[in-house]
């Protein structure tokens, strides 16, 4: 039977991909605020892209760890829904502008509340800073309401809020990719103590 040590080491031991979804979408977030004006072919070409590449790493880490972490399934679900999103969305590349902000928040909604469960996952794992996560996870929700209350809203607006919740999710997803690191890291200095 594994000790509580052994099942945070292989917990938390493809702690890099949480790392680079993170770079991910805080890269395609600089881009869309530099810029605003990109059509929304061009933003439904980067954001299938990203939701597609998100999905297969998601999917890897939910597998990887399937044994260990109990809500491994909300892993799994998260990544089957970017992989899918991404596929419908490479496979139509001209999806229309009054359809895009509702995928778009309708997905950062459901990553707001992933971010939500991440983080009491790591308070049962004792991370102190747990709180910082759940902040992230409630304002990728609040982000996704305003975008679902003002679908119609300049293509100006809409780029800069979707920009601002991949933001979000993005430095959420660096810094628990982090905090997972440090967990790994902790768990080793306890093995050769022993």
């Amino acid at each position: 039977m594994k000790t509580f040590i052994d099942q945070i080491d292989y917990a938390v031991k493809n702690w890099w991909m949480s790392l680079l979804v993170g770079i991910l979408y805080i890269i395609i977030a600089i881009y869309l605020m530099f810029a605003p004006l990109a059509s929304y072919i061009v933003l439904s070409i980067l954001f299938s892209i990203s939701m597609f590449v998100s999905g297969l790493l998601e999917i890897a880490f939910a597998f990887s760890n399937k044994k260990i972490i109990s809500s491994w399934g909300w892993y799994l679900t998260g990544g089957i829904v970017d992989l899918i999103l991404g596929i419908l969305l490479m496979a139509n590349p001209g999806l229309s502008m009054s359809v895009l902000p509702f995928i778009l928040a309708f997905w950062l909604m459901f990553r707001g509340f992933s971010a939500a469960g991440y983080s009491l996952d790591l308070k049962r794992y004792g991370t102190q800073n747990w709180g910082w996560y759940m902040a992230f996870g409630i304002l990728a929700i609040l982000c996704s309401i305003g975008i679902i209350w003002q679908p119609g809203a300049g293509a100006f607006t809409l780029v800069y809020l979707i920009a601002y919740a991949l933001l979000i999710i993005g430095i959420f997803r660096v810094m628990l990719g982090i905090e997972l690191k440090s967990l790994h890291k902790k768990n080793k200095e306890m093995r050769e103590k022993e």
